[in-house]
């Protein structure tokens, strides 16, 4: 054996497998570890929103828009009071400063009228293999049914994929929540299954959590559906 195969592990010719027994392709190279410290502060910007990081000064805009219950009623903790956006906010600052989620407030691209119309964020973050949860995310009535989830997700996962070179980014719903397992589908996310009795909600009720993703497999066709959808007129986006 030669020294160079002895530096690499095995011998680097056209024997070396270039996919993995399922037909997947194998890196052999390595890959820089991402989203890495300095990228947990994006702002991604698109069409007609903007996401900026979620900071403390969001607090008033998003006490506007969203404290009425019926918004956040499929999450696992309700937000109905100021206090409760406030522990919203530290968490998300926290899991931000921990490296373990990447929030983010919805803004209106429009200089004249740059509000806050709701958050959302990238959670569960296992940056050594690639993989990102995207959730915690909701929005003002008024911006409900509009493009403005489509186009924050296809700008999130466009960074996720393109940017970071993830190879999978999740996502989970409550299983009663029909309207969001609708969207997830219709933007072409995977389901994957059922995490039954997953989580005891606020107020005592046994959650089923529901399962989806996108891979690096299924992303140039997601990509092209979300391009597609956002292409129509606003009206015809939600």
């Amino acid at each position: 054996m030669s020294a160079h195969e002895a530096d690499h592990g095995g011998p680097q010719n056209e024997t070396w497998p270039e996919r993995d027994p399922e037909g997947r392709p194998v890196r052999f190279i390595s890959r820089e570890v991402r989203p890495r410290a300095d990228e947990y502060t994006p702002v991604l910007v698109g069409t007609t929103i903007r996401l900026v990081p979620l900071e403390e000064s969001h607090f008033e805009a998003l006490c506007a828009i969203g404290l009425d219950p019926e918004i956040t009623r499929f999450m696992p903790r309700r937000i109905t009071d100021r206090d409760g956006m406030r522990v919203f906010i530290r968490e998300a600052l926290n899991a931000r400063q921990s490296r373990t989620a990447i929030p983010f407030a919805v803004t209106l691209k429009d200089r004249r009228d740059p509000r806050v119309v709701g958050t959302t964020r990238f959670l569960g973050i296992d940056a050594r293999n690639g993989r990102m949860e995207i959730g915690a995310t909701w929005l003002g009535k008024q911006w409900q049914r509009t493009r403005v989830n489509t186009e924050a997700k296809y700008l999130m996962l466009r960074w996720a994929f393109d940017e970071l070179g993830c190879t999978r980014v999740e996502f989970k719903t409550d299983s009663l929540n029909e309207r969001s397992r609708r969207a997830l589908l219709r933007i072409g996310a995977i389901q994957e299954g059922i995490f039954r009795s997953h989580i005891i909600t606020a107020d005592g009720r046994i959650r089923h959590s529901v399962y989806y993703a996108i891979t690096t497999d299924d992303w140039p066709g997601v990509k092209a559906r979300l391009s597609q959808l956002l292409s129509r007129p606003a009206d015809d986006t939600a």
